[in-house]
């Protein structure tokens, strides 16, 4: 696999290579009792969203766009005993695990095929599978959790946006906020930082490096708008905190070509989960918005200050915002189609989650029938993926999508 030099200078260019990772047993393994816990609304048939999942990469695909799949390239990273061995090492550390479990899964896993590894450090491991490891089934009982897991779990890797996302040439580590997700930075990191497609690349790490930058300081990659070379906008809300906020900020001045960050604050609710479940950039001067984001939401700029300081400013509103950032006043934005009620559907259903590949075409679940028509009358060629499975899962093509190479835009 040939290295790659990853860019991301804008949410429209034309996409040239993304990651995402193909839903696996881990889906399997949501329950009606533990949904809630791994932060499912619902249950997933697997083999239909495997196959929705294909049809989604054949579409990036159709377009010019590269698909590499996480899950094989942490296969292809674990290869490397060092980096084997230290991933197993950390996911089986006594603290998650108990100092039984860790004692006997370390040496194990070390002797077994790296599908196989990848499969547990994904796909977790339940209290009955201990036994075939040679764990006494009363011990197994003991260190299980309240679902049967000794090691959850990690269904939301579907939604590969929120682990990692790059800013122009550097990579923003994702603090996520939530236990049912957090084990995800892990992997993400391993594969960034010894797989061949990125080893040896100078890469600038804008977030998760720090010292500060850690949990309780969380930010996740659907909060996070690449708008231009120049401007990013960051959703504030139930996943991203203020003060990852402002370290993120800080950081893209002294470390990259970012010149002002936009802060939107967001209802912290299940339904606007992250920025882009209400706004996504459709066009070079287009959005998909929900309506309600126009007007009565609080915005800030942030932009730098002296000395590795900020200076803030509050915004009239978000239209304005965007406007002055992005120097144009031919700005559309396309609100989420349907009456009162199917506009809450439509959101509801990631009518507002649309994954530009180019300027002006974007893909989007076909179910979401008002909102791509609306996209349509504006200009907007939409691909419409027929995914009701994959929209169990409360995410659409922009949360399963991490984009690593896009053209600049002329």
């Amino acid at each position: 696999m040939e290295r790659l030099a990853p860019h991301i200078g804008s949410e429209v260019g034309h996409l040239r290579a993304v990651m995402v990772h193909r839903p696996g047993i881990e889906i399997a393994r949501i329950t009606p009792d533990n949904k809630e816990a791994l932060l499912f609304d619902d249950l997933l048939w697997l083999e239909r969203a495997q196959e929705e999942h294909d049809r989604f990469a054949d579409l990036l695909r159709s377009r010019g766009a590269e698909v590499v799949y996480f899950e094989e390239l942490l296969c292809d990273v674990m290869e490397d005993d060092n980096v084997r061995d230290a991933l197993v090492d950390h996911v089986f550390s006594p603290a998650r695990v108990g100092l039984r479990v860790a004692e006997t899964m370390r040496p194990a896993l070390r002797e077994r095929p790296v599908e196989q590894i990848r499969d547990i450090l994904i796909g977790g491991l339940l209290e009955s599978e201990l036994r075939e490891w040679g764990v006494d089934h009363l011990f197994a009982d003991l260190v299980a959790d309240r679902f049967h897991y000794v090691l959850r779990p990690l269904p939301n890797l579907l939604f590969m946006r929120d682990n990692a996302a790059w800013i122009g040439d550097g990579l923003m580590l994702g603090v996520l906020a939530t236990p049912a997700r957090q084990p995800e930075s892990t992997l993400v990191r391993a594969v960034y930082e010894h797989h061949p497609m990125f080893a040896g690349s100078d890469i600038p790490i804008l977030f998760g490096d720090g010292p500060d930058e850690h949990f309780p300081a969380s930010i996740e990659g659907g909060d996070v708008l690449v708008l231009s070379e120049t401007t990013v906008m960051v959703g504030l809300g139930e996943r991203t905190t203020p003060a990852a906020v402002e370290l993120l900020a800080r950081n893209l001045f002294e470390r990259s070509t970012v010149e002002r960050v936009i802060v939107v604050h967001l209802r912290k609710e299940r339904a606007v989960m992250h920025l882009d479940t209400v706004l996504t950039m459709v066009d070079e001067n287009k959005f998909n918005v929900f309506p309600g984001m126009l007007e009565g939401v609080d915005v800030h700029v942030i932009r730098p200050g002296a000395a590795r300081s900020v200076e803030i400013e509050t915004c009239a509103g978000l239209t304005s915002a965007l406007r002055v950032a992005l120097d144009r006043d031919d700005l559309e934005f396309i609100p989420t189609g349907g009456d009162a009620i199917g506009r809450l559907r439509e959101q509801w259903d990631d009518g507002n989650n649309t994954f530009a590949i180019a300027p002006g075409v974007v893909i989007a679940y076909q179910r979401n029938q008002e909102t791509n028509r609306r996209l349509r009358d504006s200009g907007i060629e939409v691909l419409e993926l027929d995914a009701s499975e994959l929209g169990r899962g409360r995410g659409g093509s922009r949360c399963m999508t991490q984009p690593l190479l896009r053209d600049p835009l002329s």
